[in-house]
């Protein structure tokens, strides 16, 4: 996996909207092709999302690039500029994106920024201890609206960059001690890290 690869599949998988007529309303987000469990040291059982497409078309001035999913919808993403040179990627070329949550390490609440709006963003490219071969780690924080906390479970509920709804288990008791200052519907500044890897298939 390159440092391209990995994030363009971050860009991709922040940006689930299918391109539909105009006057249509967007489809749903496209649901992924397989769900595994992977075992992470520290973290515990983590759910990897499998979503399967077809590389269709790149602007490379505008940076918008086109995908396609198995069932011929297509979506569109503004790939950011840390992703380097977008004729790396072939056209036709199909593309196994696969992301694997992991933990909130920081939740406060947000002075500044609104939400969905990424503050800062840290490639780790060749992974961390624990974590599958083949993935990159990212570290993101954003602005994000707080949806609430499952003291049992120790998990944070926040919408993501996407607009979606993500639940991430907090990676120890200062986060969920931190959580408790903040309400749900609270804007939040919430810095999560997750796996990703993008690989073509042959």
């Amino acid at each position: 996996m390159t440092f391209t690869r990995m994030h363009l599949s971050a860009a991709l998988l922040a940006s689930f909207a299918f391109l539909a007529p105009a006057g249509a309303q967007a489809q749903q987000r496209p649901m992924p092709v397989e769900v595994t469990q992977v075992f992470v040291q520290g973290i515990g059982q983590v759910n990897v999302l499998a979503y399967k497409a077809k590389f269709v078309s790149a602007d490379p001035v505008t940076r918008r690039v086109v995908l396609e999913d198995p069932a011929g919808r297509r979506w569109a993403v503004i790939a950011p500029p840390l992703l380097g040179d977008l004729s790396l990627y072939r056209v036709g070329e199909n593309l196994l994106i696969r992301v694997a949550p992991g933990v909130v390490t920081a939740l406060g609440k947000a002075h500044q920024g609104k939400p969905g709006e990424v503050m800062a963003e840290v490639a780790i490219n060749d992974g961390l201890p624990g974590w599958p071969e083949g993935f990159g780690i990212r570290e993101v924080t954003l602005t994000s609206i707080f949806v609430g906390l499952d003291p049992a479970a120790g998990t944070v509920t926040f919408e993501g960059p996407d607009g979606n709804v993500r639940v991430v288990r907090a990676a120890n008791d200062k986060v969920l001690a931190d959580v408790q200052k903040v309400q749900p519907g609270d804007l939040a500044q919430i810095t999560y890290i997750e796996g990703l890897a993008v690989n073509a298939m042959r």
